[in-house]
């Protein structure tokens, strides 16, 4: 009988902290590159120097490539995780309130603007490539961990380093799309 799992993720530009939970441990950490530098991955700044339809192609394109590359990356965890006898039931990621965004060309004026629609980014690209492996993606309020901490506290010292806040901030999403 396979042990249910979840996966829960905190992205940033370019890449995302995953940590994958199954019978109240973590099981699997990693790191999923989707883009290779920040060059690369800050589409939103890269779309600040160009004309608006320009800016608008790249981040569409990235978008779709950023997509496939965690698509891959996901499904080779979930294959890797029910290789030791784990079945990925939920996904969590880790996102703060979010809020609308104005449009690209608001967006485009404003460094805020620019990092906030980069981290909107990396997360939309997470939950689309978690629905194409079949996996619900849930996002969770990151950094308050609540009644949580001690147990997040406790499966970071059982599993050894790296345990700094990205691992822990994946852990809760994680527990929590478990819980769902």
């Amino acid at each position: 009988m396979a042990r249910r799992a979840a996966l829960g993720f905190k992205s940033h530009t370019g890449w995302a902290a995953a940590v994958a939970i199954a019978g109240g441990e973590v099981v699997l950490k990693r790191r999923i590159d989707m883009a290779h530098d920040f060059a690369t991955g800050a589409v939103f700044h890269a779309g600040q120097e160009m004309p608006l339809e320009k800016a608008k192609a790249l981040i569409e394109s990235s978008e779709e490539r950023f997509v496939s590359i965690a698509r891959a990356a996901i499904a080779a965890i979930v294959a890797e995780l029910r290789g030791a006898g784990c079945e990925v039931a939920a996904c969590g990621i880790a996102a703060g309130n979010p809020k609308p965004l104005p449009p690209l060309e608001s967006i485009l004026r404003s460094h805020a603007l620019v990092h906030a629609a980069e981290g909107e980014l990396y997360r939309r690209a997470i939950g689309r490539a978690c629905a194409a492996c079949g996996i619900q993606a849930t996002r969770v309020a990151a950094g308050n961990a609540g009644a949580l901490a001690a147990r997040i506290a406790t499966l970071g010292r059982a599993s050894g380093r790296p345990w700094a806040a990205d691992q822990k901030e994946a852990a809760l999403a994680a527990l929590i799309a478990l819980e769902k």
